[in-house]
This record gives C-alpha cells, sequence and structure tokens, in this order.
C-alpha cells in the first residue's frame, strides 16, 4: 500500500519561496540580542527617564501626576537647580542625577572646620533649603560622606573614615531634629575613596571634601 501512495514532489519554486523564512527569522533573533545586549549594558538614569516621560505627555496633550501628589526625581533635580541659582550656591552646592537618583554635593568646607564634624550653624538656612524636598518625596536618602587623601589622625578620628561617618551622621542628625522620618535615611563614610578629582592640588582636594545627600530611585 505504501508503494501505492506517492507523495507530490516538491517543485523548486516552493523551496526557494520558503528559504527566505529562515534567513528573516535569524536575522531577527541576531537583531533582538543584539538589542537585549545594548539594554544590559546601558545605564538607566531615571530622571532622564521621568523627563522623557513628561516631554512625551506634554506632546499627547497630557500630564503625568506624580504618585500620591509626591514630587518626582525629575522634578527634584529642577527645584534643587533653582534653589541654587537663587541663593547663589553655586560655588559650593552641586547637583547631578545618575542611574542612583538625584545627589546634592556641598563642599564640606562650607558644612564643616577642617578636621571637625562639628556642623557650622551658619549652613544651617541652606540644609533647610532642602527639608521640603526630602519631606514630599517618597525616595530613601543616602548622605555620604567624603574625605581627600591626606590622611588624619586624632583621638576622635584615627582616619579619614571616621571622619567621613561622622559628617555624614551629622547631617542625618541634623534632618532628624527637623523631624523627617528617620527610616528613610542611611549615613555613610567613603574617606577618599571616591575622589571627585584627582587629589594632587588644593583645589581638587577641596572639592573632593563634601558631602552628598542622594535621593535613591533604587533603595
Amino acid at each position: 500500500m505504501e508503494d501505492l501512495i506517492k507523495r507530490a514532489p516538491v517543485s523548486r519554486e516552493e523551496t526557494d519561496s520558503e528559504e527566505w523564512l529562515v534567513t528573516y527569522a535569524d536575522m531577527m533573533t541576531l537583531l533582538m540580542t543584539f538589542f537585549v545586549l545594548l539594554f544590559s549594558m546601558s545605564t538607566i538614569d531615571p530622571v532622564k527617564i521621568e523627563q522623557f516621560g513628561e516631554a512625551m505627555g506634554k506632546e499627547l496633550g497630557k500630564k503625568s501626576a506624580p504618585v500620591e501628589g509626591r514630587v518626582s526625581l525629575a522634578q527634584i533635580d529642577r527645584d534643587v537647580k533653582e534653589i541654587i541659582n537663587q541663593e547663589n550656591l553655586d560655588q559650593y552646592v552641586d547637583v547631578h542625577h545618575s542611574h542612583r537618583g538625584v545627589t546634592i554635593s556641598i563642599v564640606a568646607d562650607l558644612l564643616f572646620a577642617r578636621g571637625s564634624a562639628e556642623l557650622n550653624p551658619q549652613v544651617f538656612p541652606i540644609l533647610d533649603k532642602f527639608i521640603a524636598k526630602i519631606d514630599n518625596s517618597i525616595y530613601q536618602i543616602a548622605v555620604e560622606g567624603h574625605t581627600d587623601s591626606d590622611p588624619i589622625r586624632s583621638n576622635l578620628y584615627p582616619s579619614n573614615w571616621e571622619l567621613s561617618a561622622a559628617r555624614a551622621s551629622k547631617v542625618v542628625n541634623y534632618y532628624l531634629s527637623k523631624g523627617l522620618e528617620p527610616e528613610r535615611f542611611r549615613a555613610i563614610g567613603f574617606a577618599h575613596t571616591r575622589p571627585k578629582a584627582p587629589n594632587t592640588t588644593p583645589e581638587n582636594k577641596s572639592q573632593n571634601r563634601r558631602v552628598e545627600i542622594t535621593f535613591l530611585a533604587i533603595s
């Protein structure tokens, strides 16, 4: 019976018409793999994503409302920059954003005397400028202390590690005294391990001595 049933021969045209599908499928698979690889290697900036969403909302005639009425990272970035410009603080305070979130960087020489972790009362009004931004946000706050590479040895601070951590803790404690939630804060000391510039000149060392307040995109 099998000998009687013969398969119809496949024409050359039908074979050629199906070969391009295999090539097309392979190309789509390679492209998908390529873009997945690019995405995995990229650094996602949440502020840029929010700014893009806001821009698209304006183009479509829609406004994206913040979650529970809280401010977004993009809004925090804009507001802090406006505060810095209004108060002429650009020489001492800087704001930038990255994949971590929005970071306010304050020159430590403005906050503390050399080798000390006692806050200068004259900077209280500056720190107060950011209380509303912290209070009205939903983000965890990292306060990080940084020093230059010059070694320090004292009874209170045997090394720059202790000094940088103490300075971060002082800033956190100041904000807690203003009624902000302690569960949202973390104090971290990095000593001289994360310089903004090489510790080769007094100017660079001054930049490296800083306290950074970061609104964390990911806790």
